[in-house]
């Protein structure tokens, strides 16, 4: 398929069994989508990301996507190390990766799967992070060279909260295999962890060259810099969160002018005297169109329906705005000015943003922002 830009992939998504009222999300799957399409005015996404123990390993795209047109597939490798989802081999997960997806992940073993702070670690130590690296690595090479399907693509999983953890474990691997494209666990532009740098991964992405997938983040700000970056390189990037589902867990409607997220609880509702609950929300996706906020509230559906549909629309528009570098440097700022954590250091943050984009990074000043 020919993609341009950044392209977000809405998760497809089975809720856990303490939440098991909530069914499914139901709008991913054909035979549900024609079942509450009148109810719930439901609309369909074409590009989704799948992932063996999130969806379903029973899961199949003749059966539950037939109408998908590009369907990217996660290894669930974080679900496996750190939830112990199921008795799956390697093999296991390909040959469904492979009845599935257009492209996929290999399994690999999260740094941070088994590590948590009642463990004492804010980060991974070195040692804990090799054995994931060579255990991840064995298992990306055994599917490269176990790979039935030749027209899904395979991409190598490389870990790292910054530029040297994620070079280090790229190195070991194109030393085994090389691929046609990699997915890496971007660091959050909101709240880090220690030693995650969000921009120095992007750095080395861009280094890298191909095509690439950024697991578990979909913030404005790591959206708007990924547009600029892929209209520079000609590479496509995709992008996942579960922020989505979490926005349906939690009643949190996402503004549809990107910055703001307000909670649709009974208990916020109800400290909103002014709050009209028979008024439409003003937003023009296809849901809010149809149904009130007291609707929204109550159709978990209709709440995730209208989260997606946000998140696709900035997207679009990020794609837009990189094509002007001035209109490109307004947004930048701005989206900077929303973030406390990032507007402390603004001016330092922007040449850090404006380095990665435009700056000659053979320069020792340049090359120590990154560090």
């Amino acid at each position: 398929m020919d993609m341009k830009g950044t392209k977000y992939l809405p998760a497809s998504i089975t809720f856990p069994e303490s939440r098991k009222s909530w069914r499914y999300a139901m709008h991913w799957y054909k035979k549900d989508y024609n079942e509450y399409s009148e109810k719930y005015h439901c609309y369909y996404y074409p590009f989704l990301l799948v992932s063996p123990f999130v969806t379903g390993i029973n899961r199949t795209r003749e059966k539950d996507f037939p109408q998908a047109e590009y369907i990217v597939s996660d290894s669930g490798g974080y679900q496996k190390a750190s939830h112990k989802a199921g008795d799956f081999s390697v093999l296991d997960i390909l040959r469904w990766q492979e009845n599935i997806a257009d492209v996929a992940f290999t399994v690999d073993v999260p740094a941070y799967s088994y590590i948590s702070e009642t463990a004492g670690y804010r980060y991974y130590p070195d040692d804990f992070f090799m054995k994931c690296m060579e255990e991840s690595n064995n298992n990306a090479v055994l599917m490269m060279d176990s790979k039935e399907n030749k027209d899904m693509e395979l991409w190598g999983v490389v870990q790292g909260g910054n530029y040297n953890d994620l070079k280090k474990w790229y190195d070991d691997l194109n030393q085994r295999q090389k691929f046609p494209g990699y997915a890496i666990p971007t660091g959050s532009t909101v709240m880090p962890r220690k030693k995650d740098d969000w921009i120095s991964q992007l750095k080395f992405a861009k280094e890298v060259g191909t095509n690439f997938h950024f697991l578990g983040r979909c913030e404005p700000l790591l959206v708007l810099v990924l547009s600029k970056m892929s209209l520079q390189t000609k590479k496509y990037y995709t992008y996942d969160t579960a922020s989505a589902a979490a926005g349906l867990m939690y009643g949190t409607y996402y503004d549809p002018m990107f910055l703001n997220s307000y909670s649709f609880s009974k208990m916020k509702i109800d400290e909103r005297p002014n709050f009209d609950l028979d008024g439409h929300v003003p937003c023009d996706c296809p849901v809010c169109q149809k149904h009130t906020y007291k609707e929204m509230m109550e159709g978990y559906y209709t709440l995730l329906l209208h989260n997606v549909y946000v998140k696709n629309r900035y997207n679009d528009y990020f794609n837009v705005i990189a094509q002007d570098d001035n209109v490109f440097q307004i947004i930048l700022e701005k989206l900077i000015d929303s973030q406390p954590l990032l507007r402390r250091q603004k001016e330092s943050n922007i040449t850090r943003i404006n380095n990665l984009l435009f700056g000659d990074h053979l320069t020792k000043q340049t090359l120590e922002s990154f560090y």
